[in-house]
């Protein structure tokens, strides 16, 4: 059974319909990527999902339903989907800036209801592997607003695991990140695989996602045009046509086919 489905979801922003008919499946411990041009509708779905747009009433034949965890989450605001396990990470970055990167984390400890039946050791003790295991230990008493890119967007997924995620989205990670910063975050997310945790990922890095997702997603104008394993992607002619472009096809396919 699916973690996160979504049936034939539809969404209007403004008076601007921006999804069509969207079916999405997201596993426990797989990797989910959602590749399509800018204007596709990838970040509304995120939104929708996480709650931060208002989803539609869900019909009786199902359509519109947004499911996590076995439940439909369609009116549950977004506090609740977090206490339940989904998280979200936007593009831009949720730190902040004024504050050092400990007491950044050390907000999670006092506010998300898992850590208040925890030690404060507990909570040291986790934070200390997560920091060192994205090499920002010497970091703890800095400013995040002084970090680099790569390092502020792997605060955020420290920030996000110390939540105790059942299912991570995010939402263009790679953007304005270092290469070395790239690869750690791929590491990272390989690793919440090995620990049950769901990943659904928007980026435009075609290669990165495909040398980690399991499920691949393509969306065009609001709409999923093709889905399933990369091998399935790649040989979609309409994805290869309309998406891909044929000198991108030829530089990525010798790699993944």
């Amino acid at each position: 059974m699916a973690l996160l489905s979504v049936h034939k979801l539809s969404q209007t922003v403004g008076k601007k319909q921006i999804l069509d008919g969207i079916e999405l499946e997201a596993h426990a411990g797989k990797t989910v990527a959602l590749l399509g041009p800018n204007g596709a509708g990838k970040t509304t779905l995120l939104k929708t999902i996480m709650g931060l747009y208002t989803a539609p009433t869900p019909s009786t034949d199902g359509s519109n339903s947004i499911l996590f965890d076995g439940a439909i989450v369609n009116a549950w605001p977004v506090h609740q989907r977090v206490e339940q396990g989904l998280l979200y990470l936007p593009q831009h970055t949720s730190l902040f800036a004024h504050m050092t990167v400990d007491d950044n984390l050390n907000i999670i400890y006092a506010y998300h209801p898992y850590w208040k039946n925890q030690t404060k050791e507990a909570f040291k003790e986790e934070v200390g592997i997560w920091l060192t295991r994205t090499q920002l230990t010497r970091t703890r008493d800095q400013k995040a607003g002084t970090l680099s890119g790569g390092q502020k967007r792997k605060l955020e997924v420290v920030r996000s695991l110390i939540s105790r995620p059942k299912m991570i989205l995010l939402d263009e990670p790679f953007a304005g990140v270092d290469p070395k910063s790239i690869y750690e975050l791929k590491q990272i997310f390989k690793e919440l695989e090995q620990c049950g945790i769901g990943v659904v990922i928007s980026d435009h890095h075609v290669d990165q996602l495909l040398s980690i997702a399991q499920t691949v997603y393509v969306i065009l104008g609001g709409r999923v045009v093709t889905h399933g394993s990369i091998k399935d992607i790649l040989t979609s002619t309409y994805t290869k046509e309309q998406y891909l472009g044929n000198e991108f096809y030829q530089e990525i396919a010798g790699r993944f086919l």
